[in-house]
């Protein structure tokens, strides 16, 4: 929900919703994969992977962290909400952007959409997940990140 202060706030409810957060961080995997993957989209004559690449997977590296720490400390601090700051938020649409690319291409899950019902469970866990983040990113574009 969003907050007075311009943010939101994520109110786990159980410890599955838990675990659905720490996943974000989880579905990346390794940050600086995406950045190389990237790498191969430009010709070979480009300076992408010498320049680019190490810029992006510092950023991407940044994101994860300051997810994975915001979640971490709630959680430690038996906090029973996750706060979203303004000046957090981009951060944070980065990391759940990462982890929707790093789902998408390790289980092709546009191409599964009108089979999930019959999909292996890990596959239909990856889709909701997806799901998930997808809403969490509309909000922060809607109540965090717009500019009128």
């Amino acid at each position: 929900m969003p907050t007075l202060e311009g943010g939101l706030a994520i109110e786990p409810s159980s410890e599955t919703d838990w675990v659905v957060l720490e996943q974000i961080t989880q579905d990346v995997g390794r940050p600086a994969h995406l950045a190389e993957s990237l790498a191969g989209l430009m010709d070979e004559d480009s300076d992408w992977e010498e320049f680019v690449v190490p810029d992006l997977a510092s950023s991407f590296n940044s994101q994860c962290k300051l997810v994975e720490k915001t979640i971490e400390h709630a959680r430690e601090h038996d906090e029973p909400v996750v706060f979203i700051k303004p000046k957090q938020a981009e951060m944070w649409y980065g990391a759940i952007n990462q982890a929707r690319l790093a789902l998408e291409a390790r289980y092709q899950l546009d191409a599964t959409e009108d089979a999930i019902e019959d999909a292996a469970p890990e596959l239909r866990s990856a889709h909701f997940r997806n799901r998930f983040y997808l809403m969490l990113q509309s909000m922060l574009l809607e109540y965090v990140m717009e500019t009128d």
